[in-house]
């Protein structure tokens, strides 16, 4: 199968069943049970339709390009909050003016002076030349994630999501935002980043090991994907994406992935890449271990046969993030579609869904900084309340989430953080933040 990737960033990995161990007898057997348990017709006829629809759905985007990627503004999501099922489709939205924009460039200039009174003690990634900060609860984040305009948007946008499982009132409680602690990013001209190609974060081989996981994509696998709703979290609420642990991986659930930004941001300067389409190409790379590709007319999907010998997941690694390439997953046409979001200003947050692949542009060809924090939108169902009750107490004692406790490696070589955020200068105390705020970090208060 020949594909012409020569506009692909020469840093980014490419994958192709040359990586394929045939001593995993795992998943092998994994994709084999999976396959008994669909049938490969059901699997072929889904494999077709989304092969089918993807190739209207990869022209359009590279006819619109970013303007695919609906923008709307702050004030109007709080007066009409359905104007958000507007992105359902895309699975992504700009929203602008979360946080005032002079506000946000003060938060920077905070941001800046607190990592200067710290620098001999926080850590980043890649160590040798940081973009990607290990810090979870500076004030800086700790005053954006707990502002009432971003709570209230963060209960928002898990709004947008249904559970079949549950009522109507148990889904109200469950749209509460949960804080999940993440990092900052601050990524200066010129500084070259080639760490985050296109992936899809919330795990790799888990969405097909896990059970209730695999679950989430029944109708895929049973020849519908039409029928798939991306925004049902009746099984993936109780999925397990983190069942192979690495340091990529995230525990709980988050409805949508979330960068606010705290500088101007364009494209071309070291910002986010998405591919702005949820439901086709969720269906594509949960289909695209079951096929092999044809020596020749890979563009037509009915050339392809069902792979029952080998157990390749396509830039599948246990764990790391799902991965993806021209190469490995070839009708996304991701040279065209993962396109860079549009310009970003202080104060403007973007979000997209849990399975939307995206990446971080190889290069910063601006002349300023772009820094963001990353701050998702996290609903309060079992699991993640479970998660975030006990990072309360790791943000009380100063010790890094349960998430980031290791900085690098896997298995037996993982590196333990030895940072602890209330002992650096310039600490927020946690007295000072709304009741509201300490709830979404996990405070439990006796009645």
């Amino acid at each position: 199968m020949e594909i012409n990737h020569s506009t692909w960033p020469a840093g980014w990995p490419s994958f192709t069943p040359k990586d394929n161990d045939p001593a995993d007898t795992f998943q092998r057997d994994l994709k084999a049970n999976i396959i008994n348990e669909y049938g490969a017709d059901s699997l072929r006829a889904a494999w077709i339709k989304t092969c089918n629809t993807l190739n209207k759905v990869t022209s359009r985007l590279e006819s619109q390009g970013n303007s695919s990627v609906p923008i709307v503004q702050a004030d109007e999501v709080f007066s009409s909050p359905k104007i958000l099922e507007t992105m359902r489709e895309a699975g992504c939205c700009i929203i602008r003016g979360v946080i005032p924009r002079s506000e946000a460039s003060q938060y920077f200039e905070e941001l800046k002076t607190f990592l200067e009174d710290n620098k001999k003690v926080v850590t980043g990634w890649p160590a040798e030349s940081v973009a990607i900060y290990h810090l979870y609860s500076s004030p800086v984040q700790l005053k954006i994630k707990t502002n009432p305009r971003h709570l209230q948007l963060q209960r928002l946008l898990n709004s947008t999501w249904t559970d079949s499982s549950c009522s109507p009132e148990q889904q109200s409680t469950q749209s509460e935002p949960v804080l999940y602690p993440d990092g900052l990013r601050i990524r200066h001209p010129g500084q070259e980043f080639l760490g985050l190609g296109p992936h899809i974060d919330g795990g790799s081989l888990s969405r097909w090991a896990d059970s209730e996981y695999r679950k989430t994509y029944r109708e895929i696998f049973s020849g519908y994907p039409e029928r798939y709703d991306p925004y049902d979290m009746a099984h993936r609420k109780n999925a397990n994406p983190a069942m192979f642990p690495g340091g990529a991986q995230c525990s709980v659930m988050r409805a949508f992935q979330g960068w606010t930004a705290l500088t101007p941001c364009k494209p071309g300067e070291g910002g986010l890449m998405l591919v702005p389409e949820i439901k086709s190409v969720t269906a594509y790379m949960i289909l695209r271990p079951f096929f092999k590709a044809p020596e020749d007319g890979w563009t037509n999907p009915g050339n392809w046969e069902v792979d029952e010998e080998t157990g390749w997941f396509p830039g599948t690694y246990r764990w790391d993030s799902q991965l993806l390439s021209p190469a490995s997953h070839p009708h996304l046409y991701l040279e065209k579609t993962l396109m860079s979001v549009p310009d970003m200003y202080p104060g403007d947050t973007i979000w997209w869904h849990a399975d939307m692949c995206h990446a971080v542009e190889t290069t910063h060809n601006g002349s300023e900084p772009a820094s963001v924090c990353y701050i998702p939108a996290v609903p309060s169902t079992p699991g993640n309340v479970a998660y975030i009750r006990q990072h309360w107490e790791d943000l009380v004692a100063g010790n890094p989430p349960e998430d980031y406790k290791y900085l690098d490696g896997t298995g037996s070589d993982l590196v333990l953080s030895q940072q602890n955020e209330r002992k650096m200068k310039g600490a927020l105390s946690l007295d000072k933040l709304s009741a509201e705020g300490r709830r979404g970090l996990g405070e439990v208060v006796s009645p």
